[in-house]
């Protein structure tokens, strides 16, 4: 009898995979509800980035009709002058929320040895203090989208967007040799479908059974939730 290798790292998605939250928009949600001196901002956010809004569908058709992130970037610009430390601190008190109440539950049983041998990294284009902050709480190695900033003050721009490159990212930090052995790949996200190619063994979550179209041709274990 042939016996599987043991996975030695597990690359985990995070957004719809870990949690179920879109971390991006959660974290600035989150930060600019905290800022009593300008409720309209958060307001003006809240209108625009909640699903199903009419400024939500206006940027839904926008991004197919030019196949760029313009609301996450339009999410990021409203960031300009604001101090890293004060979203740091910001991040970790999402973090910890996401934690406790945001948890794919199937998702985390797998993960649940893995998470307690230091095997696991977390891989997301979301933005780095609130994947730092969850690899923090967690024990896990990352990589995520950095933004860009001058003295401490955030420019509402990204320095680096990891949509697409989560591979060239984990091998510059951690090394050409982080994948050369057994691995896993957890993602409810297409745009990592190379990563699951080259996994061991692959889990795909999935929010709406129609989505298992889009993982034809892959062999993976399907995940099923109901979000």
């Amino acid at each position: 009898m042939t016996v599987a290798p043991r996975i030695e790292l597990y690359i985990v998605d995070v957004c719809g995979t870990l949690v179920l939250d879109d971390t991006t928009l959660g974290l600035l949600r989150h930060h600019f509800a905290k800022d009593t001196a300008r409720p309209l901002r958060a307001r003006l956010f809240s209108a625009v980035c909640t699903p199903s809004s009419l400024p939500w569908w206006v940027f839904a058709v926008a991004e197919k009709l030019t196949g760029q992130h313009l609301l996450k970037r339009f999410a990021v610009r409203q960031l300009a002058g604001e101090r890293c430390e004060a979203l740091v601190e910001s991040a970790h008190e999402y973090a910890r929320r996401l934690l406790a109440d945001r948890r794919v539950d199937p998702v985390w049983q797998v993960l649940e040895e893995p998470m307690a041998t230091g095997r696991v990294l977390l891989a997301s284009a979301s933005l780095d203090p609130v994947i730092a902050a969850l690899a923090y709480l967690t024990g896990a190695r990352y990589v995520a989208s950095s933004l860009e900033q001058r003295d401490g003050i955030l420019t509402g721009h990204y320095e680096t967007d990891l949509t697409g490159l989560k591979h060239q990212a984990m091998v510059t930090k951690y090394g050409e040799t982080l994948l050369e052995g057994p691995i896993s790949v957890m993602t409810d996200n297409a745009t990592d479908r190379s990563l699951v190619e080259m996994a061991s063994v692959a889990y795909i979550v999935l929010h709406k059974a129609a989505h298992r179209e889009r993982w034809q041709g892959i062999g993976a274990t399907f995940i099923e939730i109901d979000s």
